[in-house]
């Protein structure tokens, strides 16, 4: 049995959990003089990494269980992220299978992963009340940040993960 595939995989998703909530404490504060939310979705970028190269029945069970324990840390309302994970995975292998496997296209399907999981969460706490902003001021001032913040993390680790995912799925 290889110890890198066993070990390694939750080992990188249990840092990208913990790296994801720290960076929205770092990142809670505002910048630039104006109030810009910065909303970290590591664990996404690190879903739709291992979806485009390692395995899409592996990467759904990440997602399932990243997603109940997200919801179950982070959030007070439980089943927001254990779908909404999962639905990346998918949307992701189905992207991919259609696609090139580039890094601009993956970088692409990122950001669109991004921009669902946001207006997915967003549009969920407007329907509940959770949230009184508007849409013009959510675009502006919490979806292009976090954006960037999350495309910065892809860049940063796009390598790392595809070069592991790929030597222990050879294995």
């Amino acid at each position: 049995m290889n110890m890198r595939k066993v070990v390694g995989m939750p080992l990188i998703a249990i840092a990208v959990f913990i790296l994801e909530g720290v960076s929205s404490m770092l990142f809670s504060q505002s910048f630039f003089g104006e109030q810009r939310f910065f909303i970290p979705h590591f664990l996404i970028v690190m879903l739709v990494l291992m979806a485009t190269f390692y395995s899409r029945n592996v990467t759904l069970i990440y997602a399932f269980v990243l997603g109940m324990v997200f919801d179950i840390y982070y959030t007070g309302i439980l089943g927001i992220y254990f779908a909404i994970f999962p639905l990346v995975v998918y949307l992701t292998d189905k992207f991919m299978k259609v696609l090139q496997n580039n890094i601009i296209l993956v970088g692409l399907v990122v950001v669109f992963n991004v921009i669902l999981t946001e207006c997915l969460v967003y549009g969920f706490y407007v329907l509940i009340g959770g949230t009184d902003m508007a849409l013009a001021t959510f675009v502006d001032r919490r979806l292009w940040t976090t954006i960037l913040l999350n495309l910065a993390f892809f860049f940063g680790c796009v390598f790392p993960i595809q070069r592991f995912s790929i030597e222990i799925k050879e294995k």
